[in-house]
């Protein structure tokens, strides 16, 4: 797959500026720095109706500059003229797809499968990575070749409101329990070698929400980590997006995650997990938009019964609290006190 560059990629549509639109980085070299020579990245983007976002994902990894990239789009059959924006860049793509597949996870096991890679990660087609990424990922795999490497992210929205995520304290413990140690993880920063994909296995095609942890859990339990410290990518917050818009609908594949690798942690260490994760559905059945007090109730009882030091967590008086309060009076309190509430 040859360099790609603004002057040899289609020109951007109208009124489109700055980064992947008419700026980019310098392509690199064609050896790193000390003349070894740039591991072989595959990108895979599983695309499905995102056709509105999905030509900035595509620019924002062919413009890296990156002179051993393999680059695939996989398209579950759109309808919304997504499969148009991929032929128009498909001289520069090292394979796409556009049919009918059975989800996200499937068409990223599609694209890993095809893999040639030193590196495999993707990137959804509503996200897009950050100018010299690639270049960074390398050098992190060079100094760790057989890590798992976790990038930092850019969360963002239409607005210009951005946040930087920083990852941090990335353990099979920490990922097993949403309050854990201060264990933050974000997908679109995560790049494995290949290897140790095909040793960990596929992406779960059963789970919708949760094939991504469950995957992280497989790669932890059988390799160290390497932060890069640096943003890779950026990931997009919208209201048609399942991290947005189906967030109540997650917890149940939480608890499948956490039943399946529950095992390998310590008998301590397991019953914090499932309080932690029955606190972490408290926070969602209690919150004003998915109101469910006595599922929350439920759940706070649940984390009780698992660990009586959840009691202790700074947010369980406010849950509790919210478990009593109508929607009016929680609202109220929560433009006073932020999301504690």
């Amino acid at each position: 797959m040859t360099t790609s560059t603004l002057d040899t990629l289609p020109p951007p549509p109208a009124g489109r500026t700055g980064w992947p639109w008419t700026e980019a980085p310098a392509p690199l070299p064609a050896e790193m720095p000390g003349g070894a020579p740039w591991p072989r990245i595959t990108v895979v983007t599983p695309s499905y109706n995102q056709a509105q976002y999905l030509e900035e994902t595509i620019r924002s990894v062919l413009l890296q500059g990156y002179p051993n990239l393999e680059y695939m789009v996989i398209d579950g059959g759109s309808a919304d003229g997504s499969a148009a924006v991929i032929e128009k860049y498909a001289p520069w793509l090292s394979f796409w797809v556009s049919e009918r597949d059975r989800g996200q996870s499937h068409a990223i096991n599609k694209g890993f499968d095809r893999a040639t890679g030193d590196l495999v990660g993707w990137i959804n087609s509503d996200d897009l990575l950050e100018p010299d990424a690639l270049a960074r990922v390398a050098a992190a795999h060079r100094a760790a070749p057989d890590a798992l490497l976790l990038g930092d992210v850019v969360d963002f929205d239409d607005s210009g409101w951005s946040r930087l995520f920083r990852q941090r304290n990335v353990t099979l413990a920490g990922l097993l329990a949403p309050w854990g140690a201060g264990t933050a993880w974000h997908q679109p920063g995560i790049y494995v070698p290949l290897a140790l994909h095909r040793r960990a296995g596929p992406l779960d095609e059963g789970l919708r929400y949760t094939f991504d942890q469950d995957w992280m859990c497989r790669l932890l339990a059988r390799a160290p980590v390497a932060y890069l410290g640096v943003p890779v990518a950026r990931f997009r917050r919208h209201p048609a997006s399942k991290t947005v818009g189906e967030a109540t609908r997650w917890f149940p594949e939480h608890g499948r995650v956490l039943a399946r690798h529950a095992h390998l942690l310590s008998a301590a260490a397991r019953e914090r997990a499932w309080a932690n994760l029955y606190l972490w559905g408290a926070l969602n059945s209690l919150s004003a938009a998915y109101r469910n007090q006595r599922e929350g109730v439920a759940h706070l009882l649940r984390a009780l019964h698992h660990s009586p030091r959840a009691a202790l967590k700074p947010r369980f008086a406010a849950l509790c609290l919210a478990a009593v309060l109508p929607v009016s009076a929680l609202r109220a309190a929560r433009r006073v006190v932020g999301d504690r509430l």
